[in-house]
């Protein structure tokens, strides 16, 4: 059954599903992220302080859950914008992951409870859920030095997203005890503000990405402000992706076949003075479905520069 399964949901365009048994978070992990949350390692981030309970125990977002199906969805873009533009994460190139993962998913769903039944609950980088650990747990990869999922033959420019179903699935574990990360130090050097911590782990108060999507109002805190300060956060307009870019892993790894995830031409052609220009209307127009919306136009502006 479980074999089945997974043949069914890789028609979403998952490129790695693994399947593991649902549990509460092994209590060495959960401690790491405790001390995580207690250095701050967050930053302003409050919501991973929430739902603690949930965050251990998964189950208790599926009442009788049983299983957390593990996917990997790939966003590699076929060519990455021109550097004088502005820097744009390459994972925001194209439409919202959050929504088209979720009608994907949904979908191929419809024909697993067809014939197996079940509940199900769709997890996309929303509910308090630690979907590294699980995606570990389910085989399909492991967290390399920068703090990302490297899927063999898929890298760690991948999207996450789990399945909790009240199916008793056999975990189908492929992958053991392997150290994917070749740690070259290649992140490690290229994050502008060092970022990045030797445990796999982020200081996202020196994060670029963290900074200009995630972090609200001005940046008054002297790490914030050292970080864009930096070459690359003085070039920045969206979202930062260089620990990904440097990767070896990516660096033959095909680009995305999920067409929307392809990347939209009024993102790929923006650059800082166009930013500038945006008026509200323009705004809405050209990021409908997009998850630069997430920043606002107020964030956006500030990011180059620019006070509204």
């Amino acid at each position: 059954m479980t074999g089945k399964i997974c043949g069914i949901l890789r028609q979403s365009g998952a490129v790695a599903i693994g399947v593991a048994k649902a549990a509460p978070v092994e209590e060495e992990v959960w401690r790491a992220y405790l001390d995580w949350l207690s250095r701050k390692g967050h930053a302003g981030m409050a919501y991973m302080e929430n739902h603690s309970s949930i965050r251990r125990d998964p189950r208790l977002l599926l009442e009788d859950a049983k299983s957390i199906i593990s996917l990997a969805f790939p966003f590699k873009p076929a060519a990455f914008r021109e550097p004088e533009k502005g820097m744009i994460a390459c994972y925001a190139y194209g439409l919202d992951y959050h929504d088209a993962i979720r009608i994907r998913l949904s979908k191929t769903l419809e024909k697993v409870k067809e014939e197996f039944g079940g509940e199900y609950r769709i997890c996309i980088d929303s509910a308090p859920i630690m979907e590294r650990y699980w995606a570990v747990k389910a085989g399909i990869g492991e967290i390399g030095d920068n703090g990302a999922v490297i899927v063999p033959g898929a890298g760690n420019m991948v999207f996450l997203a789990e399945i909790i179903t009240t199916l008793d699935l056999n975990p189908n574990v492929n992958i053991t005890n392997l150290d994917l990360c070749l740690h070259c130090g290649k992140c490690l050097n290229e994050c502008p503000a060092n970022a990045l911590r030797r445990d796999g782990t982020v200081d996202s108060a020196r994060c670029l990405s963290y900074l200009t999507i995630e972090h609200r109002g001005a940046w008054s805190e002297s790490e914030a402000i050292a970080a864009m300060n930096t070459d690359a956060g003085k070039n920045i307009i969206f979202g930062c992706d260089l620990c990904l870019r440097e990767c070896p892993l990516n660096y033959d790894t095909p680009h995305t076949a999920i067409q929307e995830f392809h990347p939209l031409k009024g993102i790929m052609e923006l650059n800082k003075e166009g930013v500038a220009g945006l008026e509200q209307e323009d705004f809405s127009r050209i990021f409908k479905g997009s998850p630069i919306k997430r920043c606002k136009l107020s964030g956006l502006k500030r990011n180059i520069g620019e006070n509204i």
